[in-house]
């Protein structure tokens, strides 16, 4: 996990679990990011980036080279954040809404 402070108050997060992949995929284990956050006020500033290398080289580090992590598809500038970073899209997960 990794956490980014600035006097004292947490501005920005994110972490990766080392997990076994599903039978289909072509590698045994992957690591899942998640809990990725940057504060409004500090985005656009690179803290993602910051964070997304560390937990990679992390994962590098105990024989990780595929990652994934969820972001909604209406979050367009995560979205764009992550695209930036190198991530592209792999799995569509679709929604029914029915009315109560």
């Amino acid at each position: 996990m990794v956490v980014g402070e600035v006097s004292g108050d947490i501005v920005a997060t994110g972490y990766v679990q080392v997990r076994h992949s599903k039978p289909a995929l072509d590698h045994d284990n992957h690591g899942y990011l998640g809990f990725m956050y940057v504060a409004e006020e500090y985005r656009g500033l690179g803290l993602n980036k910051v964070i997304l290398n560390d937990l990679v080289s992390w994962g590098q580090q105990r024989g990780v080279t595929d990652f994934y992590l969820d972001v909604y598809a209406e979050n367009n500038s995560a979205v764009r954040a992550y695209e930036k970073f190198g991530f592209r899209g792999s799995l569509l997960e679709m929604k029914l809404q029915l009315e109560s």
